[in-house]
């Protein structure tokens, strides 16, 4: 369990006597593609952390259509908020794919909240999650081709690179024949020739 908490972004270099003593109220759990984790309104004294795969939290309108919020990955954690505030979860959450958690009991982490270097990393997790939460609030209120450009910019940020050179990127790859725009998503045309770029043998940051 150390191991494993030791590659989750709020326990990065922690001591070996404190991530015992943390991972003595921690669980692993997995999850399958599309199953919930919590729902919206649910009272439960966890926070939760990534190992492996993605997890949506999300809310529902009146119609029952999902609404995105935030998205997390490999070394995040989730679900905190509701805990420091001691209330229900204020959104839902699925696994976008096959997902190893670590549950953790909020009760017992709570003395930790406050003292380095958890105060400081807490902090930032939160007004990371504020920041993209607010950007999905932008895309629900675009029409769909400012929504793609938004959802580009995203994917851009997210691989460290600027938009412009994202663009050109696809652009590229698109008229190389090796990718194809179907509908909401991108398919690989071209297997061998991506291949090629993944090895190295092409470069399409230029």
């Amino acid at each position: 369990m150390i191991n494993k908490l030791r590659k989750i972004f709020l326990f990065f270099n922690v001591k070996d006597e404190l991530l015992k003593e943390i991972a003595s109220f921690c669980l692993i759990k997995k999850y399958t593609k599309n199953e919930i984790i919590f729902f919206e309104g649910e009272k439960r004294n966890k926070f939760f952390a990534i190992i492996k795969g993605h997890i949506l939290m999300y809310d529902s309108n009146e119609k029952g259509d999902v609404i995105p919020k935030n998205q997390f990955g490999c070394g995040d954690v989730f679900g905190l908020i509701s805990q420091i505030q001691n209330r229900p979860y204020c959104l839902s959450a699925v696994a976008q794919s096959e997902s190893d958690l670590i549950e953790i009991d909020f009760s017992n982490f709570s003395k930790y909240i406050s003292k380095p270097p958890f105060s400081d990393r807490i902090i930032k997790m939160l007004s990371n999650q504020i920041l993209q939460e607010v950007e999905f609030n932008k895309l629900q209120k675009y029409d769909a081709t400012k929504r793609v450009i938004l959802k580009k910019y995203m994917l851009a940020k997210e691989l460290g690179m600027s938009p412009e050179t994202l663009s050109r990127i696809l652009s590229r790859l698109k008229n190389d024949g090796i990718i194809c725009y179907c509908e909401k998503s991108i398919k690989v045309t071209d297997k061998e020739k991506l291949r090629d770029i993944i090895n190295g043998s092409v470069s399409y940051t230029q």
